[in-house]
């Protein structure tokens, strides 16, 4: 069990946790996020109880603008269910600029969310978003375009 705990590792988890649990606002919090090993490429709302994967926190990336509410999970690896036995396989996540992602929403696989895009609460995301479109649902699904 302690193989997998590296320095690194168990740093990245205490900024992780340190960011949920300190009661700051949301447009501060995401720089503690970053020193938790997350890409965030410019200021962004992350707000309180949101779950970053600590194995790869690496492999997710967020852009400028995005907003990722309460109970949001961003996952950065999953089990390959094409493959023999349990296949581990990490995944880049990225979150383009200006998306919106409602509570309780879960983000897996490998995925991008295009720019401007909306996810309903309560999503589960498995597959790209384009930009500027509104999805929902479990598994996630289109709803509609949205005016930019």
């Amino acid at each position: 069990m302690f193989k997998y705990l590296s320095f690194k590792r168990v740093l990245n988890m205490f900024f992780l946790w340190l960011a949920n649990t300190l009661p700051i606002q949301g447009h501060l919090r995401w720089k503690i996020v970053k020193l938790g090993g997350v890409n965030i490429e410019g200021p962004c709302f992350i707000y309180k109880n949101v779950g970053f994967d600590s194995v790869a926190p690496e492999l997710i990336t967020i852009k400028k603008g995005a907003a990722l509410t309460k109970g949001t999970i961003v996952l950065s690896h999953f089990i390959d269910p094409n493959q023999k036995g349990r296949v581990f396989r990490l995944a880049k996540v990225t979150i383009e600029e200006d998306v919106f992602i409602g509570c309780n929403t879960v983000i897996c696989n490998s995925v991008t969310i295009g720019k401007g895009a909306m996810i309903a609460a309560g999503s589960i995301v498995t597959k790209d978003i384009p930009p500027y479109q509104v999805w929902g649902g479990n598994p996630a699904r289109y709803i509609k375009d949205r005016a930019h």
